[in-house]
């Protein structure tokens, strides 16, 4: 192969094919080289980050016009790494041990960045360094620096969105249940934005059920954990459940709530890192 560059031309020759191909000024090139000290940089490994930044990422807006929720937010502070996501009608958070006493900083990453680093982070104890800007962040790993900008926006206060009284819980093997809303689902309707799910929770027992437009049906029992005498009958987007339980690999999980009104919340029993909020919808 041969190239050969004159002025704004690029020519390519490759055995019997050629190639002319007109070239942009480097100088247009986007520069996002960082000035200066960070702010903050920690170090942990990349299997911690990208299990962080995975178990949350599918609760991220899209395209909404409160922009900064269109990002991830990252905090720092206590010796810990915390991640959030919403779109406004679910929540997800995470922490993970940082390993060195922090300074407190929230910074949120756009929707893109955090794409990428799923996909390039591995699933190992290598080290990935975090490089805190006043409006830029740098991941360093393996033979890769990612840096980007950050989004310019107030994140909301996520802390009073998670319950934190609720009275009525039950437990959960995780694949029979997002097994059985899969099947419920292919009677939702398809063609609605927000799918509905009804649950009816009573005397150790979850019934999942979904009908559509053409008054089809459709009923999953689940044989629960549950913790009151009290019958609950609360409804959820079914795609918000399943997005949770598709990105997570425990066993069991555990649902708190306390009426139909308030949102419940979604954890791992005895690990008190990760809770997902989802929020009641009308049927």
């Amino acid at each position: 192969m041969i190239i050969n560059k004159t002025d704004n031309r690029l020519q390519v020759n490759i055995s019997k094919s050629r190639f002319n191909l007109q070239i942009l000024p480097i100088e247009d090139f986007p520069r996002m080289a960082v000035e200066g000290k960070p702010e903050i940089s920690l170090t942990l490994s990349q299997k911690d980050l990208k299990k962080c930044l995975y178990r949350v990422q599918y609760a991220m807006a899209q395209q909404d016009i409160r922009y900064y929720l269109n990002g991830l937010l990252l905090l720092t502070g206590d010796q810990h790494l915390k991640a959030v996501a919403t779109d406004g009608h679910r929540l997800g958070f995470i922490s993970t041990q940082a390993g060195a006493e922090l300074v407190k900083k929230e910074i949120i990453l756009p929707r893109k960045t955090v794409h990428e680093l799923v996909k390039l982070l591995e699933d190992s104890d290598k080290s990935v360094t975090i490089d805190f800007y006043p409006k830029k962040i740098s991941f360093s790993f393996s033979d890769i620096i990612l840096t980007s900008k950050v989004i310019d926006g107030k994140f909301p206060d996520f802390d009073r969105v998670i319950p934190k009284n609720n009275t009525k819980d039950f437990i959960i093997n995780r694949l029979d249940f997002l097994q059985a809303l899969q099947r419920a689902a292919i009677l939702s309707n398809t063609n609605d934005k927000f799918r509905g799910v009804k649950f009816v929770i009573s005397n150790n027992r979850l019934s999942i059920l979904c009908k559509n437009s053409e008054q089809e049906e459709a009923q999953e029992d689940l044989d629960i954990d549950y913790n009151s005498q009290e019958t609950v009958e609360i409804s959820f987007n079914i795609t918000y459940l399943l997005d949770v339980l598709n990105n997570l690999d425990t066993e069991t999980i555990q649902c708190s709530f306390e009426n139909a009104n308030n949102g419940m919340l979604i954890t791992i029993p005895s690990d008190e890192t990760f809770k997902y909020v989802v929020m009641p919808m009308r049927l």
